[in-house]
């Protein structure tokens, strides 16, 4: 957890430095990248049930990126063009969306994939019956024809 907060961490102050220094949040791009891929990891951590929990750190680590959003949302209303904020909140709305559909579909696939694997070995199993009856009723037959 403390990994992916230094990685938010840094990535926001590059972002501030960066607006600090004149340029426009476009150029920041990068940080933005970093500063988002980061906090996703931390909630992902918070959420999961494994591990050592600490709640106090967790709750400390997810106000301190709540503040820094409440900021770059700022910076994006008076740095950014007008409307980035709403598009942005779409966008990420749009992403999540997609990364659960994906996930979706993984489990289907999963799911399809084992259900056609069953099938197979089950066919694989009549077969293999099948011929094992051949085979006994042609023993039988043999040592029948033989024993006359």
């Amino acid at each position: 957890m403390l990994i992916e907060l230094a990685a938010a961490n840094a990535a926001y102050a590059t972002i501030k430095a960066s607006i600090g220094a004149g340029l426009e949040l476009t150029q920041c791009a990068g940080a933005l990248v970093n500063y988002f891929t980061a906090k996703s990891e931390l909630a992902k951590r918070v959420e999961s049930k494994t591990g050592p929990k600490n709640e106090l750190e967790e709750f400390l680590a997810l106000e301190k990126l709540k503040h820094q959003e409440a900021e770059l949302k700022q910076f994006m209303i008076y740095c950014g063009r007008g409307g980035m904020w709403t598009d942005w909140q779409q966008f990420q709305a749009k992403a999540a969306r997609d990364r659960k559909a994906e996930v979706k579909a993984e489990a289907r696939r999963k799911h399809l994939r084992a259900r056609a694997i069953q099938e197979n070995l089950t066919l694989g199993l009549k077969v293999g019956s099948g011929l094992i009856g051949v085979m006994a009723l042609c023993v039988g037959i043999i040592i029948t024809v033989f024993k006359r």
